[in-house]
């Protein structure tokens, strides 16, 4: 009996020690996982915002966006837009991250949700959107239409923002840059009550430029613009309209009453087959509920791939102002509008 009580004995200790061995393990373990998921995060943050890559961020500081790449799209006299590559073809100093479909893809997929991803496309399309000023001898015949429906917003408030050899220019639409020449695509009925223009260019020139009107058509309202006397300029993409979907995520660009590098959102409202603008029907129109005001008419409409897919145009609603409602011309139009006029980049 004395052996028996004395193996229950030891077998309760056994068992005790072997819970308590267990217990230390797991323990251990947590502890252990735990630290490594925190080196893990710590050595992602310093990979994120640690200095860029020397062989593609040469001269910018640590921290700074390295958004510098080889492709972009040019309009070229041989078969309107092309997608070209052309290494080192800017300055570093004006390099602009206007990288292929797939590398865009992949830079926005790495942006966890959608902010980040508003975030990217900004950064990367803001350098080539441009404010448009421009002064007329006396007041044109042209006024916005009383009551409902689609119509332009009058580019003209009246009010001088810059004056150049005593010559009054006032803040009237918006553009962006599609040749790194100088060549902008904007409305034409942004431009077409002006006698002198002048380009503001955002960014590191932060200058304005004289502008001339070198390929017009009042039909589909689009105009393209020619600055003189610029260095090699950031481009934006043209992207394909077609593939826009309802419901995609869409940024709009534009000086809105003269608010430069202003970005809004909203989403792609529907793909109108036909539109009544002013009187005037124009074909196939992108409708959005980003805000689009008087200024942002020849801003960029853009995807999520930092594609622009429109040009900001007309808004919906009674008192000139945005209530929900805009449209942009598909860039699909615009794309063949360039095609028409490719003469013109041989100038």
């Amino acid at each position: 009996m004395k052996n028996r009580a004395f193996c229950q004995r030891n077998l309760k200790a056994f068992f005790g020690l072997l819970i308590l061995l267990i217990a230390a393990t797991i323990v251990w373990a947590i502890v252990f996982e735990e630290n490594r998921n925190r080196a893990g995060h710590n050595a992602d943050i310093t990979h994120s915002k640690g200095s860029p890559e020397p062989t593609a961020g040469a001269g910018r500081s640590p921290g700074e966006a390295n958004h510098t790449v080889d492709a972009v799209t040019m309009a070229t006299p041989n078969k309107g837009i092309n997608l070209i590559r052309r290494p080192g073809a800017f300055p570093p100093s004006v390099r602009f991250g206007a990288p292929d479909t797939q590398a865009r893809m992949q830079l926005v997929a790495t942006r966890s949700g959608s902010r980040h991803a508003f975030n990217t496309v900004s950064a990367l399309i803001l350098p080539a959107v441009v404010n448009i000023h421009a002064a007329r001898d006396q007041a044109g015949n042209e006024t916005p239409r009383a009551g409902g429906g689609a119509r332009f917003a009058d580019p003209f408030d009246g009010i001088p923002e810059k004056f150049v050899r005593n010559k009054a220019y006032e803040s009237v639409g918006s553009g962006f840059i599609i040749d790194s020449r100088g060549y902008i695509l904007t409305n034409y009925h942004v431009i077409s009550q002006a006698s002198d223009l002048l380009v503001s260019v955002s960014g590191k020139l932060e200058r304005d430029f004289p502008g001339t009107a070198v390929a017009v058509d009042p039909a589909a309202d689009l105009a393209l613009i020619k600055v003189s006397g610029a260095p090699a300029l950031p481009e934006a993409k043209l992207g394909d309209s077609h593939t826009a979907r309802v419901g995609d995520w869409v940024l709009a660009f534009g000086s809105p009453f003269g608010l430069e590098q202003t970005v809004t959102q909203g989403i792609v409202s529907n793909k109108r087959k036909s539109l009544v603008v002013g009187g005037v029907s124009y074909g196939e129109m992108l409708q959005t509920d980003a805000p689009i005001n008087r200024g942002s008419s020849g801003g960029p409409l853009v995807n999520l791939k930092a594609e622009v897919i429109g040009i900001n145009t007309a808004i919906y609603g009674p008192d000139g102002a945005f209530s929900g409602t805009g449209f942009a011309i598909p860039a699909d139009r615009a794309r063949a509008f360039l095609a028409r006029f490719s003469h013109v980049f041989d100038r």
